[in-house]
């Protein structure tokens, strides 16, 4: 597996040494780069990272959950992921992101895994890339300056909204997002944040955290110390397709893991739940005859299409649940030596990748 590809700045100098001392139990070659955007480069996929957040340990609690969900919050030209960590029924931290096709017949934007690849075989049109805001807030940035006079950094107001929801439990967040929706509140009352829709990213904050469709299970020391969220894009399972990673990490151990692949699907398939806004602005950015989904949303369908084509007898689902929980409890630079035998439960042939994947994400926040 490939290391971190351009990094940001503020977690560069400790992310890429935990990553490649990660990647080196492995065996995998890379070596960092010591640039604005640092780029590693080693055989294999490639990966996007994000900023940590830092959450703090509950006291007296050692259990945590990792809600995720998918929403559309802002417009009709994109979709924003969620994953929310859940301890004692408060929320302790949140990791929120938007996912946008944007122009990159420059090649400035740093588009998801695998876009030049058999994923962006899938984009109506080959400039015009899937990626993540956080991984290119400052080029974002500046087009919501140009275009609608925004003032702060768009990370910055993400930033915010995320630490504004820790503390509260989802139906505190929901009455305060909800009020906000209905004008009885303003902007003003999320201190840092100058987002229009920033009620909609707290709205959906709340409605993640209380959703149990998919949820991830880990534990903490109550007296360890703060925790730090990461989150990470990465190439983990071949190149139609790539991989997001969220971890909660404390003291150099993983407490909990939430993962997903993103693929193009039929979109004939029955049954098929693309991401959102793919009937909308979005998904016309797709190529004929396809729609991007979440394989843990459509597990049943992917599944079924694996046992197809490969004989497969386990759900999708089932096997990356089981990554999630062999990662548990695993120093961070351990990841890369688990195999199937060590992750009890999955029979994916990429159980060693994806394991490796929740090393990577969880070194950046080292």
């Amino acid at each position: 597996m490939q290391a971190i590809t351009n990094m940001d700045r503020r977690h560069f100098i400790s992310g890429a040494l935990a990553t490649a001392a990660a990647l080196g139990v492995a065996g995998a070659a890379g070596s960092a780069l010591a640039s604005e955007k640092a780029d590693t480069a080693s055989a294999g996929s490639s990966a996007a990272s994000s900023p940590a957040t830092t959450a703090a340990a509950p006291a007296g609690a050692g259990t945590v959950e990792l809600h995720r969900g998918y929403a559309a919050v802002h417009g009709e030209k994109c979709f924003t992921q969620v994953v929310v960590a859940v301890s004692d029924g408060t929320i302790i931290g949140a990791s929120v992101d938007d996912y946008q096709f944007m122009d990159n017949s420059a090649g400035t934007i740093l588009a998801v895994p695998n876009s030049d690849s058999d994923f962006g075989e899938n984009y109506a049109d080959a400039t015009t890339q899937l990626a993540s805001k956080t991984d290119n807030h400052e080029a974002y940035s500046a087009h919501m300056a140009e275009a609608a006079g925004a003032t702060l950094d768009w990370l910055a107001s993400m930033e915010a909204i995320e630490a504004f929801a820790a503390g509260q439990t989802p139906d505190e967040l929901l009455a305060v997002a909800e009020q906000g929706i209905n004008g009885e509140i303003g902007i003003d009352t999320v201190s840092g944040c100058t987002l229009e829709d920033t009620f909609g990213y707290l709205n959906a904050i709340a409605t993640v955290a209380a959703d149990d469709t998919l949820v991830s299970a880990g534990s903490f020391d109550a007296a360890g110390g703060d925790m730090t969220l990461s989150r990470a894009n990465i190439g983990a399972h071949g190149t139609k397709g790539f991989t997001d990673v969220v971890t909660l990490a404390q003291g150099g151990t993983i407490v909990a893991a939430s993962i997903d692949d993103f693929q193009f699907m039929d979109a004939t398939t029955e049954g098929l739940t693309p991401v959102p806004n793919s009937d909308a602005g979005f998904g016309e950015n797709y190529a004929e005859g396809v729609a991007l989904c979440s394989k843990s949303q459509n597990s049943e369908a992917y599944s079924a299409a694996m046992a197809s084509k490969a004989g497969a007898t386990q759900s999708w689902l089932t096997s990356i649940e089981a990554i999630e929980a062999g990662v548990v409890g695993v120093p961070v630079v351990s990841t890369p030596g688990l195999d199937v035998d060590t992750i009890s439960g999955s029979t994916l042939t990429s159980t060693t990748s994806y394991a490796a994947a929740c090393g990577i994400t969880a070194a950046l926040g080292m």
